[in-house]
Order: C-alpha cells, then sequence, then structure tokens
C-alpha cells in the first residue's frame, strides 16, 4: 500500500493534469497547445511516479544519508584485527 505522501503527490499530480487539460476554456489556449488523448494520457502517466519509481528514489535517499553519516563519523584506526599466530585446527 502507497505510503501517505505518495498518495497525495499522485493524487496532486491528477488534479494538475486535469486541470492543465480541461482547464483551457479558451479556444484561442486550445488552439496554442492541441493535445490528443493519447498525449494526455503520456502526460498523466509521466507525471504521476510508480511505485517502483517511489521505491527506488525512497532508497537512493536512504543510501545517501548513510554515506553521508559515514562520512561524518571519524575514520577508527584499524578497522580490522589480523592475527598472524596460526591457530592448531581442533578435530571432531
Amino acid at each position: 500500500m502507497p505510503s501517505i505522501s505518495t498518495r497525495t503527490l499522485k493524487i496532486t499530480s491528477i488534479i494538475f493534469s486535469t486541470v492543465l487539460l480541461v482547464g483551457h476554456t479558451n479556444s484561442r489556449a486550445l488552439a496554442q497547445v492541441p493535445i490528443t488523448p493519447t498525449q494526455a494520457q503520456h502526460l498523466s502517466r509521466d507525471l504521476i511516479p510508480t511505485d517502483s519509481q517511489d521505491f527506488f528514489r525512497q532508497g537512493r535517499n536512504s543510501l545517501e544519508k548513510e554515506i553521508q553519516l559515514l562520512q561524518q563519523r571519524p575514520a577508527p584506526e584499524f578497522v580490522l584485527k589480523i592475527n598472524l599466530t596460526p591457530q592448531a585446527k581442533k578435530s571432531r
């Protein structure tokens, strides 16, 4: 189920598209911007992000935040400790 912000964005986009397409009551304005139903459908589709686009946008934002957090932290002196002493193998 889409989040509230996604749903709000979709509804706002649909309203904007409808106002844009139907709001021209002036015949002169319609003559300047002729648009077919197919073009209107493509415009509406392009204005409304799909769930997958929203999913990847949220993932990209989360990744960018994590990168910023990692860059703000001081780097530890040694991340990996290596024990150079050979360990005896345990038999079963």
